[in-house]
């Protein structure tokens, strides 16, 4: 590990957490990190240029401005609300997730998990604050709090820069990317981005490059490297369902059908880059900001390989898998409804059967045969007893948890899942990393992970009480120990 990695380490864990949510590293850390374009500090911090004034990533091909110059956040949003533009060379918006964010409490979390998927699009504070079970009075004040800004603040950049990517990466027409970017009229994105980017929409297309032309949308999701697609794209074979998903060595492929009709999309590396290339169809292009959100997270596009590295090789047992198998994430499934039906099926029963069942209830309930997708609650509560191959108290399970979530499986969260009978640690553990993103979650009992384990350590040392050392990344120590088994 380099010094300069070192130095920016201990200084994030000498400092009070509110104080690291909000301030950047110390100065001096932040010059060498800047100075050295080490990628491992790409979305960890920004800084603007006060004679330019614009904001970049650390890892900016641009000539190095005077530090005299220069000034450091912790978020582009700060950034951006300190009267900064974004780069169009080094493209702030494309950074990975910044770890701002981290260590803020459980409602701002799931506030800023449901405002990325949308939430405040359409819907009003108001009513955010009623899905968390808080006042609207009490959530703006913890995001002010936490997080230096409103709600409003925060949905308003993700907007902007959603639109910017857009504009940059695809050949919509303006008032569909305005749409498409979650604004509620063409009038108010215009004046957004006029006073955010100093520039028209038509101005911000013009001085990027890489739109493509083609039928879809196609847009460049990008990461953190190291990142193991090769593990990745195995998860996602292991799992597939026949005629809802596709998936060969560099293309994963699924069917969706949303409110407004069906969907496709691909999910592809992109050679020479750190980033995967989203190609989506769609009719309803309003729902691509949570379209995107979730990708991002059933590929755990968010992850800091190099943090988790550092935390996991500390344990001697899998600091060679670590080694062998650089970039290791996490995936999951398309939302935690979904989840919760492929872990409720694969109870004490092969990965390979568990998708074999499931390719048969999507066909069994699917109205276009040739095209089906993954069955909706409604759907599956229909279906009598034949279709569920499996025990009884296993199939009542899946009616219990689809009867009462019939039309709103969106609402579905561990704590409901939890009170649906036959549903225990291992099937909650399962749904928390695939269905939720949980980086924290061991699922105990695991016959795949005790296999791996005891190649690896040997029976003398037992898994359950050992993977309490690798808090707070237990998901991806399992994640690495199940890819330990493969050839």
């Amino acid at each position: 590990m380099s010094g300069t990695v070192q130095a920016y380490i201990e200084v994030m864990q000498s400092q009070p957490v509110t104080s690291s949510l909000i301030n950047p590293p110390d100065r001096e850390t932040c010059r060498r990190a800047r100075l050295s374009r080490d990628p491992r500090f790409d979305g960890e911090f920004f800084l603007a240029v006060r004679t330019t004034g614009i904001y970049c990533r650390p890892v900016c091909p641009a000539r190095a401005p005077a530090e005299k110059n220069v000034s450091y956040f912790r978020s582009s949003l700060q950034a951006s609300e300190a009267g900064y533009r974004p780069c169009l060379r080094c493209r702030p918006e494309s950074a990975p997730d910044s770890p701002a964010w981290r260590g803020t409490s459980t409602t701002v979390q799931r506030a800023l998990a449901l405002i990325q998927q949308g939430a405040l699009n359409e819907g009003s504070l108001a009513a955010l604050a009623t899905r968390l079970g808080v006042g609207e009075r009490y959530l703006r004040k913890l995001f002010e709090r936490e997080l230096g800004c409103s709600p409003q603040t925060v949905a308003l950049h993700q907007r902007l820069l959603f639109a910017s990517k857009l504009l940059g990466e695809t050949t919509l027409p303006i008032t569909d990317v305005a749409f498409a970017a979650g604004f509620g009229s063409v009038r108010r994105f215009n004046d957004a981005v006029r006073k955010r980017f100093r520039l028209t929409p038509s101005e911000l297309r013009r001085r990027r490059t890489r739109a493509v032309s083609g039928s879809g949308i196609r847009l460049q999701l990008h990461y953190r490297p190291p990142y193991d697609w090769d593990s990745v794209i195995a998860f996602f074979e292991r799992h597939a369902l026949a005629g809802v998903e596709s998936v060969n060595a560099d293309c994963y492929e699924r069917r969706l059908l949303l409110d407004s009709g069906p969907a496709t999309l691909r999910v592809s590396p992109l050679p020479g880059r750190h980033a995967l290339q989203l190609e989506l169809e769609t009719p309803d292009q309003s729902l691509l900001i949570p379209i995107v959100a979730r990708v991002r997270r059933m590929f755990d596009l968010d992850a800091n390989p190099a943090v988790i590295q550092d935390s996991l090789q500390r344990d001697p047992a899998l600091a060679p898998l670590l080694e062998q198998f650089p970039g290791m994430r996490a995936p999951g499934h398309w939302s935690l409804y979904e989840a919760a039906i492929r872990a409720i099926v694969g109870q004490q029963v092969s990965t390979v059967a568990a998708r074999g069942i499931c390719g048969r209830l999507a066909a069994a309930t699917c109205d276009d045969p040739e095209h089906p997708v993954f069955p909706g609650a409604g759907a599956l509560a229909a279906l009598d007893d034949a279709h569920f191959p499996m025990p009884g108290r296993r199939r009542e399970s899946l009616r219990t948890l689809c009867a009462q979530f019939r039309g709103r499986e969106d609402e579905l969260d561990l704590a409901a899942l939890k009170q649906v009978p036959g549903v225990g640690p291992w099937t909650l553990a399962m749904v928390a990393m695939r269905g939720g993103g949980d980086p924290d979650v061991f699922p105990n009992k695991d016959l795949g992970l005790e296999k791996a384990w005891q190649a690896l350590a040997g029976p003398n040392m037992p898994l359950t009480h050992h993977a309490a050392h690798w808090r707070p990344w237990r998901s991806y120590a399992a994640n690495l120990l199940w890819r330990s088994l493969s050839p």
